[in-house]
């Protein structure tokens, strides 16, 4: 399964858009599953948006910097579950729409035709998170946007690129979490068919592939003996039966 999953995520990172590849990252800077945090500090901030040539090396980074770019995150990730057909985090939406209110950005023509949202402001981190709307912005124009999706996972929520002919993925691989929730769900699916059987025993799937003892067959001269013994019982007298075997 292993491989699988590797080779899924090697796939998608053949094929996901550039804006879309800087989304996601963003979103998985954290690995639910593993209890990996990846910006726990101010510097980790600076490091990721630095290396993606948002900001400047050198650049200070406070803590609450560090605070208004996880509710920035998780608020995105929101988003994807909504893409993805499950419940989002209503609160963590919420805060998305709060968090946009300080994300500055101005309109700004590229050509007749095209335009970008720049970042707008005096200072160097909200102006480079707010590249990440812009990016959002030019995954709607491709039309590639809805394909971003949260893995329905409730213990994964990855942030993952759909590249599903009809787009219809609901997990990051179907692997690692998609097998994960149907085996989950068909165990559901048998407990409770075992508290709605009223007292009657629901065989289980281990149950039903176990070998049977095999049932030991009864000889004609037994069977004979059988049906003698019980017209002696009566008082009658029968002539015993003859069996197909003596014809």
């Amino acid at each position: 399964m292993g491989a699988q999953t590797d080779l899924a995520f090697q796939k998608e990172d053949e094929v996901i858009p550039p804006s879309l590849r800087l989304v996601r990252d963003f979103v998985n800077t954290v690995e639910y599953q593993l209890d990996d945090e990846r910006l726990r500090e101010p510097g980790d901030l600076a490091a990721w948006l630095g290396g993606r040539g948002l900001l400047d090396a050198g650049t200070s980074v406070s803590a609450d910097d560090l605070a208004f770019a996880r509710q920035l995150r998780e608020g995105l990730r929101g988003v994807l579950e909504l893409h993805a057909g499950h419940e989002p985090d209503a609160t963590a939406v919420r805060r998305l729409n709060e968090a946009l209110t300080q994300l500055p950005v101005r309109l700004q023509f590229i050509e007749a035709e095209s335009f970008e949202l720049a970042p707008a402001g005096d200072d160097p981190v909200r102006r480079a998170l707010g590249g990440l709307l812009d990016a959002v912005r030019r995954s709607i124009d491709d039309g590639t946007w809805p394909r971003l999706k949260a893995c329905a996972r409730d213990s994964c929520r990855w942030a993952y690129y759909d590249h599903s002919r009809n787009r219809s993925s609901r997990w990051c691989t179907m692997a690692g979490c998609g097998n994960a929730v149907k085996m989950r769900k068909a165990y559901e699916r048998l407990e409770t068919a075992r508290h709605r059987g009223r007292g009657r025993r629901v065989i289980g799937w281990d149950e039903m592939r176990a070998p049977r003892a095999p049932t030991r067959p009864c000889s004609p001269t037994r069977a004979l003996g059988r049906a003698s013994t019980s017209s002696t019982r009566r008082g009658t007298s029968r002539a015993p039966t003859r069996s197909r075997l003596d014809r």
